[in-house]
């Protein structure tokens, strides 16, 4: 009996998410060109009332800082520019461990990390 030539297995189909290939500094600037998180820097390091969410700035990029419910940790997101917004979703969809769990946990993810 003759032993069958076994094959290489067949690679991965990945669907990539141009744009998302960006570096700090790039992320410094699409932050600070948003007209639409003009706001969000005015809030910057600004006392809130309880439960509300805060805004900080590390290494020259915006976060947010989201207190939940009382005894919940603190969730902190990094705040993305509109420009890559659907980028990120897509990323989030896209990939080999989204586990396509629907609209809306896709979303729910997505918002645990990115505001």
């Amino acid at each position: 009996m003759v032993a069958k030539e076994s094959k290489p297995p067949k690679p991965l189909k990945v669907k990539s998410v141009p744009g998302l290939d960006i570096g700090p500094e790039e992320l410094q600037m699409k932050q600070k060109a948003d007209e639409s998180l003009k706001k969000y820097w005015e809030f910057l390091d600004k006392p809130t009332e309880d439960g509300k969410p805060q805004f900080f700035e590390k290494k020259g990029i915006l976060y947010r800082i989201y207190f939940g419910r009382q005894g919940e940790d603190a969730i902190v997101q990094l705040v993305v520019p509109k420009e890559l917004r659907k980028k990120v979703v897509s990323l989030a969809h896209n990939t080999l461990l989204a586990r396509h769990r629907g609209p809306a946990k896709t979303l729910s993810r997505v918002q645990e990390k990115f505001y």
